[in-house]
């Protein structure tokens, strides 16, 4: 029978001792080094040490820094976010921040970026200082922009809630009642926010306009559902599961699952790229990204990872998407 402790127990521990022993002869003292593909048309361009099981990133286009969020060697660890200069893929500062960071989001509205620990969520400026500190329920895991309202969602997993953040004030201005929220998605098309559970295995989705959930969606038995992204051309969301190796396509005009596509083992987050029109998954197990095109819902290429790929982040200036890797304490910069 599964907790809602499951999220970081199976998914962040169990597999993490997958990966332990290539963990430790890798990368040692490097600030950034580069290594060849090891499979696939394209891969690893470059590798960056940040620390500790790295796990949520986001691209600021407005100073062109990448942020990653560094669990720490053990549950409720020191948290801190390392800032990636993405001119130079090098570490340019350590920000530190409350336990168990994990998930971080750009605000273009207000050019600031905001990270989630335990029970807060910090507020970057382009100067790379943290300007405040937001209190959320306990077990915030997960942020989504809402471009129409210019809020921020954060869903707390282990609180069932979704809070709304006013970014103009800084404050929390609504919660919304969702079981084990685990990530999140904006719809731009719709004004939804899609949320993943992979305790409940669902999606719930919640109208921003309103911020109340207008259905829930069940995903197939065992499937986990985490990462999400959106195809604004097709109105489509794109799920990764988890636990089945395959991500789920819900289309936002009948809130259905309409296909299901077969990517890596243990994919996690999925990244739409809006230059080439892509999604991109990050499979922890095979160390690999699968590549989709949104237009045919078709799996039409796979990228050599690092080890344990696990987030994804797309920097609109080199082209780049840049993915952490749970299993080896770096950031790969794989070719958009």
């Amino acid at each position: 029978m599964k907790t809602p402790t499951r999220r970081f127990n199976l998914i962040r521990i169990v597999l993490l001792t997958l990966a332990i022993s290539s963990t430790l002869t890798l990368f040692i003292g490097d600030a950034a080094s580069t290594r060849p593909p090891s499979s696939g048309a394209s891969g690893v361009l470059a590798t960056i040490l940040v620390g500790d099981r790295p796990d949520g990133i986001a691209y600021n286009p407005s100073n062109q820094m990448v942020y990653v969020t560094v669990l720490g060697s053990a549950y409720n660890s020191p948290g801190k976010v390392a800032v990636i200069d993405g001119r130079s893929n090098r570490v340019v500062t350590n920000l530190q921040v409350d336990s168990n960071p994990e998930a971080v989001l750009y605000d273009p509205a207000n050019q600031q970026v905001y990270v989630t620990s335990s029970a807060s969520v910090s507020v970057i400026d382009n100067a790379n200082k943290i300007i405040r500190t937001i209190s959320v329920p306990f077990g915030a895991v997960a942020l989504a922009y809402d471009s129409v309202n210019n809020d921020i969602y954060v869903a707390s997993v282990y609180s069932n809630v979704v809070s709304v953040i006013d970014p103009s004030k800084n404050t929390v201005v609504a919660s919304i009642a969702v079981n084990s929220p685990s990530n999140l998605v904006y719809d731009s098309a719709r004004n939804y926010v899609y949320a993943s559970s992979d305790y409940a295995q669902t999606v719930t989705v919640i109208d921003a306009s309103k911020n109340r959930v207008v259905t829930s969606i069940q995903a197939c038995s065992y499937c986990d559902p985490e990462g999400l992204a959106f195809y604004p051309a097709t109105g489509n969301v794109y799920v990764a599961n988890f636990g089945t190796g395959s991500v789920s396509v819900i289309s936002d005009s009948t809130n259905r699952i309409v296909s299901r596509l077969v990517v890596g083992n243990n994919p996690f987050g999925v990244l739409y790229d809006p230059a080439n029109h892509r999604i991109y998954v990050a499979n922890y197990s095979s160390r690999t990204v699968s590549v989709i095109d949104p237009s045919i819902n078709s799996v039409v290429s796979t990228l050599a990872g690092g080890n344990g790929p696990w987030n994804l982040a797309y920097d609109n200036a080199n082209n780049d998407a840049y993915v952490t890797d749970f299993g080896s304490n770096t950031v790969s910069v794989i070719a958009g």
